[in-house]
């Protein structure tokens, strides 16, 4: 068993299931490898589905959010 298939969820939602892309899709839309988002999979910090037995797929939202810039604080002063 490859190390992503421990991450294999059921099928999505069908009302999420729109918003699947493809693991080349989703790393142009983060500027990032696929490997990442293979990574992310793997540590459980994205949610994986396969697609046809062999096709992975992330949701497109959920990918947005977890790639979502971190603002830093511009105070100047310790927190």
């Amino acid at each position: 068993m490859s190390p992503l298939e421990t991450s294999d969820r059921s099928a999505p939602d069908p009302r999420r299931a729109r918003n699947l892309i493809s693991l080349k899709t989703a790393a142009a839309l983060v500027e990032v490898d696929a490997k990442t988002i293979k990574n992310w999979i793997k540590a459980g910090d994205l949610q994986g589905f396969r697609i046809n037995g062999r096709m992975w797929r992330v949701n497109r939202d959920e990918l947005l959010a977890l790639a979502r810039p971190i603002l830093a604080d511009h105070s100047g002063g310790a927190a």
